[in-house]
């Protein structure tokens, strides 16, 4: 005669109805909580002081560009805790008005190694550097020298709106020597019309 066969107990060879869900949430709270650290936000910093000339360069026909304007300036931008470049590049940018249409350059790659000393506190700047082959938009090749300089002239301006996005900016004089193709063309203050040279500080976030 056989024996009789005793039931399974389910608490031991099945889950219970508890863990069939606990597994699940647990599972699908990780995948949830992933997004959050791919979104942290990312900030970068801009370091940037600017002055503008009112100047007449000389045209490729050996006439005077008019309404010339020439702009410096050191711009630096870099992603927050990230130690900066000590020695950012230098732009120095002119367009003006020739007899037989537009004269505009721009240099913003230097051939030597530009300096730049760039105050934490915003109280100065200064910058120099020598740029080669700088190209016209005529197709003209020039060699352009620079030495500028900013002095904070007023107080320290701060806005910031609460995200992660902040800016610290103070007025400033500044003044400049330029040498165009061994011409001087700027050695003195920034005097472009309403337009007040800055030294800045501002935070991005992302």
């Amino acid at each position: 005669m056989r024996g009789l066969r005793l039931p399974r107990s389910p608490s031991v060879h099945r889950p219970s109805g508890l863990s069939r869900y606990v597994v699940p949430l647990v599972a699908a709270l990780a995948v949830l909580a992933v997004p959050s650290v791919a979104s942290a936000s990312v900030v970068t910093i801009e370091q940037l002081a600017t002055a503008r000339w009112s100047t007449p360069i000389q045209c490729p026909d050996g006439s005077a560009a008019s309404n010339g304007l020439l702009i410096v300036q050191s711009q630096n931008f870099f992603d927050e805790g990230v130690t900066p470049d000590p020695n950012p590049p230098i732009s120095v940018t002119f367009r003006g008005q020739c007899p037989d249409g537009t004269f505009s350059w721009g240099a913003g790659q230097p051939t030597h190694l530009p300096t730049t000393q760039f105050d934490p506190d915003l109280a100065y700047v200064s910058v120099s550097g020598t740029y080669e082959n700088v190209r016209d938009n005529r197709g003209g090749l020039h060699t352009v020298s620079v030495n500028a300089n900013w002095t904070a002239t007023g107080p320290t301006v701060t806005e910031d709106d609460g995200h992660g996005n902040w800016l610290i900016q103070r007025p400033a004089a500044a003044t400049a020597t330029i040498i165009f193709d061994g011409n001087t063309v700027i050695d003195g203050t920034a005097n472009y019309p309403n337009h007040t040279p800055f030294i800045r500080v501002e935070a991005f976030s992302y």
